[in-house]
């Protein structure tokens, strides 16, 4: 054990919060580059996370702003996707509470500045 060893009490909650629903032309996208292939939710929403959320190429290739507009393909990039509308809040039924025993340590950024050591049984 270190010469100097703290305690503190960690509060874990959840919030969720969503952008407004923007729909979907799945038929304008299977015209897209690279075109939608698959046929179930799961995939669409691999598609969708791995061709063109967040992805410059996708918006910025001519056919894809042809097919599907150019006014959507940019907000099917979610680029400015506003996450606002808050539809829980684990604090208002109270939250998930457990101590720490560690160390000040400000590499440990994760943790708030502080090394734990051992936890206590709640733990999260």
């Amino acid at each position: 054990m270190s010469e100097k060893i703290y305690v503190r009490k960690v509060e874990t909650w959840t919030i969720s919060s969503a952008s407004t629903p923007i729909e979907i032309n799945v038929d304008a996208l299977r015209k897209c580059v690279p075109p939608y292939e698959g046929d179930s939710e799961q995939e669409l929403v691999n598609y969708l996370q791995n061709e063109v959320w967040n992805e410059y190429e996708f918006y910025e290739n001519e056919t894809n702003k042809e097919v599907y507009g150019e006014d959507a393909v940019y907000d099917l990039c979610m680029e400015e996707a506003y996450v606002e509308n808050e539809f829980f809040d684990s604090r208002t039924k109270g939250c998930d509470e457990s101590i720490q025993v560690g160390v000040p340590n400000e590499e440990w950024t994760k943790q708030g500045g502080f090394q734990p050591l051992a936890y206590g049984e709640n733990e999260y």
